[in-house]
């Protein structure tokens, strides 16, 4: 994943957020009725519209074959501007593969710093940050899920919130394998959040989000589903998995 340049700020203003898109594409099995040469022209062209958004955006590709039964693959980018995500789409909809996706599930959100602290201290827990960072060598798993916590939750003292939530960070502090990526889409999407979590170990992922459901905090989630298991890989391998 590519980071283009930040847009310059006044100094002392807050960082700067990014926009988040998940976008996730089913192929339609006429896809794969096609003769090989139609095959491989929509991949190519569906090749040059994402290594022409390098710039503008910042994508990785997953892919989710075999793993879901309603989606093939996921587009994951960040932006600085709405404009080139919707500029993306409509690239997308223009190649010869494009009569034979469609979109089962897309999420929308943003990066902000948490209003939580870990443990009383001035950081900010590892993803709720304004930016995120992925790694320069993406991690192999990507497990993806939207987020809506109960009215109760917000009606809580922020003193009651940040005691459980301290001790929901703690729980994923000792799973070193495991990053999370938290971003924020009220107002922006039917979701409160959308979790995004990168891993080396599904079995350690299973293992924190085991222990996370204990946690007192757990009793103020109203949804947490559907679950996306993802595997990062380029581009052509993930259309080539395709048929």
């Amino acid at each position: 994943m590519t980071h283009p340049t930040q847009p310059s700020s006044d100094s002392g203003q807050e960082e700067r957020r990014q926009l988040v898109k998940y976008t996730f594409y089913r192929v339609d099995s006429a896809w794969r009725a096609l003769p090989q040469e139609e095959r491989e022209r929509g991949k190519r062209q569906l090749q040059a519209v994402v290594d022409e958004f390098t710039e503008p955006l910042s994508l990785r590709t997953y892919s989710t074959v075999g793993l879901r039964a309603d989606t093939d693959f996921l587009l994951w980018a960040l932006s600085w501007e709405l404009e080139p995500i919707q500029q993306f789409a409509a690239q997308v909809n223009r190649t010869a593969m494009a009569p034979y996706l469609t979109t089962p599930h897309a999420y929308l959100a943003m990066t902000r710093k948490s209003p939580y602290n870990v443990a009383g201290r001035t950081e900010q827990p590892q993803g709720h940050q304004a930016q995120l960072h992925p790694p320069k060598t993406p991690f192999p798993y990507l497990i993806i899920y939207p987020f809506v916590k109960t009215h109760d939750w917000y009606q809580l003292p922020h003193a009651e919130r940040q005691r459980m939530m301290s001790g929901h960070f703690q729980i994923g502090n000792k799973f070193p394998h495991v990053r999370i990526n938290t971003t924020y889409s009220f107002g922006l999407d039917d979701q409160d959040h959308v979790v995004a979590f990168e891993t080396t170990d599904l079995a350690e992922f299973l293992e924190c989000v085991m222990e996370m459901r204990e946690a007192e905090v757990r009793k103020y989630t109203e949804r947490d589903t559907p679950i996306f298991t993802c595997v990062q890989k380029p581009l052509r391998e993930v259309l080539d998995s395709l048929g």
